[in-house]
């Protein structure tokens, strides 16, 4: 439906009149910024170009990890690789704990000493760790070790076996390291093997009761 156009009245031409009388047309320079009419328009990169460039971004992240400049591309991108370590640098491992088993220690008088390696003590008690899995052993020898020293007892035994390979089995093995920690070993005054040739069971000396 076509509206009909309606002519303006001479007063309303008159109104009009007065509002455009300082308004002066812009010119099509005068729109747009200094910046953006000296600035070049961007340029295509050529796909070979650009193939080279996402290469080089990625071998200077790879790079990083060995340190020097490549490691200032990775940190432009918000992290930073660890480096590796440097030519001839061996990570140390944990010392394996001095061998005190058969050794007189401080608190031991002579006489105790020979008696108890000779092994004139009487053993009150023995622990038999034969068929368990470390974990189990472990928490077996606390429990042993906590009703030894509850009810009084001087010299107990316990019972790993030898195992099979050069250093024997892992009880054997992981017993050592067990009585050296210190709330065991704070009730201990000494340790020994009862038989010379034969390292499948340790005695243990104990603390008196205060």
């Amino acid at each position: 439906m076509n509206r009909r156009r309606r002519h303006l009245q001479e007063g309303e031409k008159a109104l009009w009149a007065l509002v455009v009388r300082d308004v002066a047309p812009l010119h099509v320079a005068e729109l747009v910024p200094p910046a953006a009419q000296n600035e070049p328009e961007p340029q295509a990169i050529p796909r070979a170009q650009a193939k080279a460039g996402k290469k080089s971004q990625a071998s200077g992240l790879m790079a990083s990890s060995s340190g020097g400049e490549s490691g200032m591309a990775a940190a432009n991108y918000g992290f930073m690789a660890p480096r590796a370590p440097a030519a001839g640098l061996r990570v140390q491992q944990a010392p394996r704990p001095i061998e005190t088993i058969g050794k007189r220690q401080p608190g031991v008088d002579d006489y105790s000493w020979r008696r108890f390696t000779q092994g004139s003590f009487k053993v009150e008690r023995r622990l038999d760790l034969h068929g368990m899995v470390a974990q189990e052993a472990f928490h077996r020898l606390m429990e042993f070790m906590d009703v030894a020293t509850h009810r009084g007892l001087r010299c107990v035994e316990i019972i790993t076996g030898l195992g099979t390979g050069e250093e024997g089995g892992i009880l054997r093995r992981e017993l050592p390291h067990w009585l050296e920690r210190p709330e065991i070993r704070r009730r201990i005054l000494g340790l020994t093997y009862p038989h010379a040739g034969n390292r499948g069971s340790v005695r243990v000396l104990l603390r008196r009761r205060r």
